[in-house]
């Protein structure tokens, strides 16, 4: 089972991209769906086809998909909404307002994700494609997905038990029996950040997920992507690899575009001075659009060759831990980070990692949760942190 998910900066083709490689694994015989998870989907533009919140089959082996995030909210949200409309209601609001302003935040984000693993989880499918929002909200909703979810779910149980307590008293005071939550309403919070906490720890797999970071060649796209690679090292989600669209061929180097040609050379020597160990693609500028199955496959052949879309285009590690003579060493990938912008901190069992305005609280396995740190390095975009090995004694070794 592969994961492969694409985003990048608006208008740099990323749905293009994403469709054209779906196409070519369905060619090679994988069962893939195509999800679009952005909420301006274009999917049905690109195929030609009427594509919607139904998975929808378009030729052999792939299916087509783009979440309707609010039928997913109607279908699967009515207990919670109706106890935070009442509530509302009777702490005063008017009952359309009420019923207007009763989504609790970032319950879409949740949703999404959530429709996400269950298409994962059916089975029906070897690879599993995804049409991401812009940089920014997929941040959002990958960091979401972050180990954050186990910490909701263990107050959620501590609060259910509270409440046990509390509601036969609270059922006969008038003014207290009416914003009482039900068990109802907390299973279905329970349930859904179960979900979206599973996901989260699918996506840092990089044995079964990778992201791929589209973009243009030019500055403000390249800037933006290398952000967007270091927040993803920063959250422990596999970049394996970063794909260059619209791409001028040698044949413009003169003429009218001249300027324009040499100026692009320069921006992909940079965009490969800073991705240095993730596989780079590079996608032709095309005489015209990529829409429907013909050109998208010949899009696809065009950015892999010979190879599969869906391998591991180059091994990423996020995070990794190893054995160096006495000592455990804890290594994060952090590249394009200036040292004056890394914070780090720590909690108990906890390390905290702050890069520019991310924050990313990173639960230590269990060898290490005991151990005080060290050491730590930064340099060449890794972050070291090391754990002494402790003694029979529990003291660190000398």
């Amino acid at each position: 089972m592969r994961v492969i998910l694409y985003t990048g900066k608006g208008g740099v083709g990323k749905s293009s991209i994403a469709s054209a490689t779906a196409v070519r694994t369905a060619e090679l015989g994988r069962r893939t769906l195509l999800v679009s998870s952005d909420l301006a989907h274009n999917l049905s533009d690109i195929f030609d086809a009427r594509i919607g919140g139904e998975a929808t089959t378009i030729a052999d082996n792939l299916t087509v998909l783009e979440v309707d995030t609010l039928r997913e909210i109607r279908e699967n949200w009515s207990a919670a909404h109706e106890y935070f409309t009442d509530l509302l209601a009777y702490l005063g609001v008017e009952n359309a307002v009420a019923e207007e302003v009763a989504l609790y935040p970032g319950i879409d984000d949740a949703f999404l994700l959530s429709r996400i693993l269950r298409e994962i989880e059916s089975d029906r499918y070897d690879v599993v494609i995804v049409d991401c929002s812009p940089t920014a909200g997929t941040l959002r909703h990958l960091t979401f997905s972050d180990s954050a979810c186990t910490k909701m779910n263990r107050l959620i149980e501590i609060e259910r038990k509270i409440l046990k307590l509390v509601r036969p008293f609270a059922k006969k005071i008038k003014g207290v029996r009416e914003i009482v939550p039900n068990d109802e309403v907390y299973g279905v919070f329970e349930e859904l950040i179960g979900k979206v906490g599973r996901l989260g720890e699918i996506l840092k797999d990089p044995e079964i997920s990778s992201i791929r970071l589209v973009l243009n060649p030019d500055r403000i796209a390249i800037a933006e992507t290398r952000r967007a690679f270091t927040y993803f090292g920063l959250f422990g989600f596999p970049v394996d690899a970063i794909v260059v669209n619209k791409v001028m061929p040698e044949a413009l180097a003169d003429g009218f575009l001249h300027d324009w040609y040499e100026l692009q050379r320069g921006f992909l020597e940079t965009i490969d001075q800073s991705f240095l160990d993730v596989a780079k693609l590079r996608v032709p500028l095309l005489d015209g659009e990529p829409v429907g199955l013909r050109p998208l496959s010949e899009m696809a052949r065009g950015i892999y060759g010979e190879r599969s879309p869906d391998e591991v285009l180059s091994p990423p590690k996020p995070v990794s831990l190893t054995r160096v003579g006495d000592e455990d060493r804890l290594v994060f990938s952090l590249p394009n980070v200036d040292k004056a912008d890394l914070d780090i901190g720590r909690k108990d069992s906890e390390l905290i990692l702050t890069v520019g305005n991310h924050t990313r609280v990173y639960s230590l396995p269990d060898t290490l949760a005991s151990r005080e740190i060290g050491e730590a390095r930064f340099a060449d975009g890794f972050l070291t942190l090391v754990f002494p090995c402790q003694t029979a004694g529990g003291q660190g070794a000398r």
